[in-house]
């Protein structure tokens, strides 16, 4: 917060100067330090406002047409699945959405599924590295394989991936992977990435066109989304140099620890975790929670003043997902157990 208060005096001092070339070298320096971190390759990624934009500047740039294939799952956020059904239905390809029962039951049914539901090529299959409602960590190098057997490529939203897992898209063979940086770093909101593979460079835009889209230079062609304030990118090295040390000091395997309890906890109350094993994310965990309803929960944590998200599953299920943070101790899951105890019908 002191970093981010300290840019933005700087920048209002000064916009003009602030907010011209200077910027974007300013901006192309956060993005080659972040990219390093987290193992992409900076001269192919490029800083966004979001996941959601990264998503909408791939998506309308893809060339779709009436030959193509793509395939989603029915856990993909839906914002991201919404710009596919529009991209589809504007160039005439086909969509085809995978439900993805729950709880996840693993690797060979899902592929199963694909195989049963996919009769032909497919031009992009598109995954979540961690869904988001559901918190599945999906088996991404099998789903890799999978669709470029059927002759397509892999698209992937990584949103809960920098600080929480490793990204290795080229090892997973992904074409592209859109992210945010704000949900596992202390960085302010909103920054996001897009990571793309040599013979995609050249052609994704941003999604609004402003003064730098037609820039042939990456990060230069989305760093001016029109007016928006770059503090949030300008401070990211800060973010990181301070994960980088609740890393060191333990702290986030010490949330890793109190996720797993999150589950033991959560478990006796009946709730039901929607997956298991190595698809549980490190330090996010989800619960099906059954014969209540969404308004019912919310209402029940609201009274006590517990914070947990709350929502629908891709079937309607009542979901339950916990994000374990530096800030969490046993007490709060204690709370938290306690009073899913309560509204879960006996």
């Amino acid at each position: 917060m002191v970093e981010a208060a300290r840019l933005r005096a700087e920048i209002e001092a000064d916009p003009n100067r602030r907010l011209g070339r200077r910027l974007i070298d300013r901006l192309r320096a956060q993005t080659t330090h972040a990219a390093t971190v987290f193992t992409l390759s900076p001269d192919r990624t490029t800083l966004c406002p979001n996941a959601t934009s990264g998503a909408a500047a791939l998506i309308a740039s893809l060339p779709l047409g009436p030959a193509d294939t793509v395939v989603v799952l029915d856990t993909e956020y839906a914002s991201i699945i919404r710009a596919w059904e529009i991209a589809c239905a504007k160039t005439s390809a086909q969509l085809i959405q995978i439900p993805v029962p729950l709880p996840f039951t693993g690797t060979e049914q899902l592929l199963a599924d694909l195989d049963d539901r996919v009769p032909g090529p497919v031009s992009y299959l598109q995954i979540s590295l961690i869904t988001s409602s559901a918190a599945i960590r999906l088996p991404v190098h099998e789903l890799s394989e999978w669709v470029h057997r059927r002759g397509g490529r892999l698209i992937l939203d990584a949103a809960h991936g920098p600080g929480h897992i490793p990204l290795t898209p080229d090892i997973w063979g992904a074409a592209a992977v859109f992210g945010t940086v704000h949900k596992w770093l202390p960085a302010q909101r909103s920054v996001g990435f897009l990571s793309l593979a040599p013979d995609l460079v050249d052609h994704v835009r941003p999604a609004e066109v402003s003064l730098t889209w037609d820039s042939g230079d990456l990060i230069e062609r989305f760093s001016w989304p029109g007016t928006f304030d770059p503090v949030p990118r300008l401070a990211l090295h800060t973010a990181i140099d301070q994960w980088a040390a609740w890393r060191a000091d333990g702290l986030l395997d010490s949330c890793t620890t109190l996720a797993e309890t999150a589950t033991d906890l959560l478990t006796t109350t009946g709730a039901r975790p929607t997956a298991a094993g190595d698809h549980l994310p490190p330090r996010l965990r989800a619960f099906l929670l059954d014969d209540v309803t969404v308004p019912e929960v919310k209402s029940a944590l609201r009274l006590t003043g517990v914070r947990a998200w709350v929502g629908p599953g891709p079937a309607g299920e009542c979901l339950l997902r916990v994000a374990v943070h530096i800030y969490n101790d046993l007490a709060d899951l204690e709370t938290l157990a306690g009073r899913i105890q309560e509204v879960l019908p006996r």
